[in-house]
């Protein structure tokens, strides 16, 4: 093999890729937002692949201009659980770090302000099918007030644990930053929330970047080999600010991979914001 020539086609391909790159990013940077072309698309995806980056979804190529959205934690202190789940009972209450936890029969619970976490651990879950854990699961939520209604519902049955895991939106957008779960077994079950009670959608709004921009952005955050398949990327906003009671989320770009990692490019300046 002319190893020679393999590396002079090697540097002249890299070359090209990278004059489409730039022409790409170039085009996406314009004030007045532009449909890429299937060159520009064809490019960016081989840019990708380079780096071992596979797409198993389509670009999404059409945005609108988003606003911030102002948003405010719902509280979870001890007035609430005393008041909810303990009442007249007797109970053992201490601290832990920053959370506060309360013990009554076979119970416990630990809140620190903005978060709530369930676990109760009974025998009477060994018998139960797969429906009676999730309407368990169903009744709890409803029964103490957690249920909310701008949510997206994700089911998990694996073995003998049911999971259900509740995303919150806004018109139309997810609002990632904050969750609710409930998890069973046959041996336990575990809630936990932490949730925006007041969503707020600011009045001024500012164009956002393209998402193949979003994309090219995991180049730089990709520090391993391993091959990273890109199963969904979608625009909606993001709160990056786990013990913050309130503040602003930003619209984000969320790329979701085969794994489950998210990553978060946030969508005015094309900053990564967070990935897991």
């Amino acid at each position: 093999m002319n190893w020679s020539k393999a590396k002079t086609v090697l540097i002249i391909t890299f070359a090209i890729l990278n004059v489409l790159l730039y022409l790409t990013i170039a085009k996406i940077n314009k004030p007045q937002p532009q449909l890429l072309s299937r060159q520009d698309l064809y490019s960016i995806e081989e840019v990708l692949l380079q780096n071992n980056i596979i797409l198993k979804t389509t670009i999404p190529q059409e945005t609108e201009p988003m606003p911030l959205v102002k948003v405010t934690r719902e509280i979870f202190d001890e007035s609430f659980i005393l008041e909810n789940f303990i009442k007249s009972q007797k109970y053992e209450k201490y601290k832990e770090n920053r959370y506060t936890i309360f013990k009554f029969e076979d119970k416990t619970i630990k809140v620190d302000g903005i978060s709530f976490y369930y676990f109760e651990k009974n025998d009477k879950f060994k018998d139960m099918s797969s429906s009676q854990k999730e309407e368990y699961v169903q009744n709890f939520i409803n029964n103490y007030h957690f249920k909310e209604i701008n949510v997206q519902v994700e089911k998990i049955s694996q073995g003998k644990e049911v999971k259900i895991k509740y995303f919150q939106t806004y018109k139309d957008y997810f609002i990632d930053g904050g969750w609710m779960e409930g998890k069973i077994d046959d041996k336990s079950f575990e809630f936990s929330k932490s949730w925006f009670g007041s969503v707020v959608m600011e009045k001024a709004k500012k164009e956002v970047i393209n998402a193949a921009y979003a994309l090219l952005k995991l180049v730089e955050i990709k520090t391993d080999a391993k091959p990273m398949v890109v199963k969904e990327i979608k625009l909606g906003y993001y709160f990056n600010w786990s013990s913050a009671t309130k503040g602003e989320a930003v619209p984000v770009w969320r790329i979701t991979t085969q794994d489950g990692n998210r990553y978060y490019i946030n969508a005015y300046t094309g900053n990564f914001e967070e990935g897991k």
